[in-house]
């Protein structure tokens, strides 16, 4: 009977302290709802989730604004800034159902049509009727079929840090191509190059990629042109028996990773910093390139890039270059070629010694051409004029090898 009396009298101060402790107010640092990550939004009252937390991903500020309608804002990495409103996020509901989504830019104005993939690799452009454009509010307005399988939203196909080192990898198995990693960027990563020829070749040119992220049609035009150069055509093999090239097609890693509209982690835009060097990655491709020139010639630069339209920016007409005449000859093929493509050309636009086609065309005498892609041209008509382009020049260049 004691045993029973002691258990009930501290069973009595048990439930005493239990209610003393649901009565008392909860210390602040005890939260029930579990914490959201940065770049996840979540509506659960309409069972939509928008997800911008993973390599390439930007955007921000999301909110609803009614029922079935969300508001975005994509902003800039830092001001001034080109106008590159690059935004990519992707978005599920609990159920099959359409959403619209007013995408707002701040520090620009909205550039790219947006295109829309359920697994990331395969994208297709909103049609009209699911995009409305506001220009004078600086805003777009996208309407989504959403369900519980993810979709995929960016202004351009993404064409990840991820997909560029694969892409290198794969080629890096034929053997008469070498990858190697060099210098570092701002956060630390290595940059990847590839040689490409037969050992001992002392007749080098020189292609550049992705200095600018949201510039994926480049990066498309990039890889197609040296799948070309690798390929089994006698053409190619010939070429790779005088020639020497090497291929840098990721020079801002860590602003492609970031979402990035223009600058690298150091916020400058790395195709204005061919003349200071100011940062590790234009002085780490500066670094690659300057024995090159010292122990053999330099023949070419390509620099591969994405803007408003197809253009090739060169040297004026008067510009010492060598090979002489190497720009006119080749494009003029080209046109020849296609001749329902328009082969548009113009003198660089950059009137400072900024550019990496300023620096290699006067620090080296040579041909340096900024090879551009329009941001809506057809993507069969790029992967074609990236064909052609790499074939007329190998047979420029093999014609001009010995050419003073």
């Amino acid at each position: 009977m004691k045993n029973w009396k002691r258990y009930r009298g501290g069973l009595a101060v048990a439930m005493a302290l239990l209610a003393f402790v649901a009565c008392s107010p909860r210390p602040a640092a005890v939260v029930d709802e579990p914490v959201k990550p940065a770049g996840v939004w979540e509506f659960e009252e309409r069972g939509v989730v928008f997800e911008a937390n993973y390599p390439g991903a930007r955007l921000g500020q999301c909110e609803e604004i009614e029922k079935g309608v969300f508001g975005a804002v994509v902003r800039p990495e830092s001001l001034p800034v080109n106008n590159s409103a690059w935004f990519a996020f992707k978005v599920r509901a609990r159920e099959v159902k359409e959403i619209r989504l007013r995408l707002r830019v701040q520090g620009g104005s909205v550039r790219y049509r947006p295109r829309i993939s359920r697994d990331g690799r395969v994208w297709i452009s909103l049609p009209d009727e699911a995009y409305q454009i506001d220009k004078e509010r600086e805003e777009c307005e996208l309407r989504l079929e959403v369900g519980p399988e993810e979709l995929w939203v960016a202004g351009q196909e993404m064409v990840s840090t991820r997909e560029l080192l694969d892409w290198a990898s794969t080629l890096e198995r034929l053997p008469f191509v070498t990858r190697s990693d060099f210098g570092q960027t701002v956060l630390g990563a290595s940059l990847c190059r590839l040689d490409i020829g037969e050992p001992g070749v002392k007749r080098h040119l020189v292609i550049l990629g992705r200095q600018h992220p949201p510039e994926t049609t480049g990066s498309l035009a990039l890889m197609r042109f040296v799948e070309e150069l690798v390929g089994d055509s006698e053409l190619a093999r010939a070429f790779r028996r005088d020639f020497h090239l090497v291929v840098m097609p990721l020079l801002n890693p860590d602003g492609v990773n970031a979402g990035n509209w223009r600058h690298n982690l150091g916020g400058v835009d790395l195709n204005r910093d061919w003349q200071a060097f100011a940062q590790p990655e234009t002085r780490s491709v500066r670094d690659q390139l300057l024995p090159l020139a010292e122990h053999g010639r330099l023949y070419l630069l390509l620099d591969f890039h994405s803007t408003f339209k197809d253009v090739f920016y060169i040297q004026p007409d008067d510009a010492p270059s060598s090979p002489a005449g190497f720009t006119r000859r080749w494009l003029d093929a080209l046109e020849r070629r296609l001749p329902e493509y328009p082969v548009k050309r113009e003198a660089s636009p950059v009137p400072t010694p900024a550019t990496s086609t300023y620096w290699a065309h006067h620090a080296f005498g040579i041909p340096a051409i900024t090879y551009e892609i329009g941001d809506g041209t057809e993507r069969a008509l790029l992967q074609t004029v990236a064909k052609t382009a790499a074939e007329e020049m190998m047979k420029l260049l093999l014609a001009l090898r010995d050419v003073e």
